[in-house]
């Protein structure tokens, strides 16, 4: 663990001062306040994430200071707790966008040396469709709008939060996006717990219906190490879930309000089963079943007609579960 410096400069239309301002571990500062080579920094932190920073020099800068294992990490807890000041500060700039731009440094206070904040997420890119011909073949999305049924509508209603949860860098609207895609898909009734049903397509079949998969694939799913662990660990996480759902949604609790840690595992988890119930809807869809009442009752069918199951629940879902359990 160490002690770094976080530095962050504001939206090009947030605000400028003239002097800094202190709030609690937070301070707010001038332009004024930069050293040349915390400039040059700023420079280059612009550069990396293509923005002109000569829109931004005179911007407010906020800093804080974090323990923390690297970089990265730093900078995570200090957006968490540059939120809780910029929440209470944007009522007096109502007319100002009162956020962080992609611009600052982390400094290490130990070793001296201060590196530029770059983004280091994937990012959309431009893809090129081949021609496969000038006469347009019939494909899924044809086959869906040809549809008017419970199920379809379910499953554009799911499409639209999770394209609108791809780019979210919020990690907590990100993880709610998710569960708003889940809950559009298969949620039932006010009541209804859909856990039990997300834990299937991650690879855990659960309650009466687990009888219905065969021994054999029962035995390779259990073969993974840490598939026991995980088959009783997600029943908990999902109450979890459940929890930080409500929570955000109705009591208004913010990122702050939930670790790092927590909003990651959360996330993941929840990426996962909005793509893999996606995933299964689209074949039931496929094959003929028109609500969400029919798609449970095949789940078990649905689920072990996934040829390549095993391969995605030890290789991809279970092997990033035990990444994030040791991170």
């Amino acid at each position: 663990m160490g002690k770094f410096l976080v530095l962050r400069v504001l939206d090009s239309n947030s605000i400028s001062i003239p002097h800094t301002k202190v709030y609690g571990q937070v301070e707010i500062r001038s332009n004024k306040s930069d050293s040349e080579d915390e400039i040059e920094t700023l420079r280059q932190s612009a550069q990396e994430n293509r923005k002109d920073f000569n829109h931004y020099a005179i911007c407010a800068r906020i800093a804080t200071i974090v323990e923390a294992e690297d970089n990265a990490v730093a900078t995570g807890y200090a957006d968490s707790i540059f939120s809780e000041i910029l929440d209470l500060k944007s009522v007096d700039f109502s007319v100002s966008n009162f956020k962080l731009s992609e611009i600052g440094f982390v400094k290490n206070l130990e070793s001296g040396s201060i590196s530029p904040i770059t983004n280091t997420d994937f990012e959309p890119s431009m893809a090129f469709v081949v021609s496969q011909g000038s006469i347009q073949q019939i494909d899924f999305v044809n086959h869906i709008l040809s549809l008017d049924n419970e199920l379809s509508k379910r499953y554009q209603r799911s499409l639209h939060w999770v394209r609108n949860s791809k780019h979210e860098k919020n990690a907590q609207l990100k993880t709610l996006f998710y569960c708003f895609a889940v809950e559009a898909l298969i949620k039932e009734t006010e009541n209804d717990n859909i856990g039990g049903s997300v834990r299937w397509f991650l690879g855990f079949p659960n309650g009466k219906n687990r009888s219905d998969v065969s021994v054999t694939t029962l035995l390779k799913l259990r073969a993974h190490p840490s598939y026991d662990f995980w088959n009783k660990e997600l029943i908990d996480i999902f109450e979890k879930i459940r929890v930080f759902r409500n929570d955000s949604v109705h009591a208004g609790f913010r990122s702050t309000d939930f670790t790092k840690n927590e909003l990651n595992l959360y996330s993941q988890i929840m990426l996962f089963g909005a793509s893999r119930c996606q995933s299964a809807v689209r074949f039931a869809l496929i094959n003929g079943i028109k609500n969400v009442s029919e798609f449970k009752e095949y789940i078990p069918i649905i689920f072990e007609e996934n040829c390549n199951i095993i391969n995605d629940i030890h290789g991809n879902i279970i092997y990033s579960l035990d990444q994030l359990k040791h991170s």
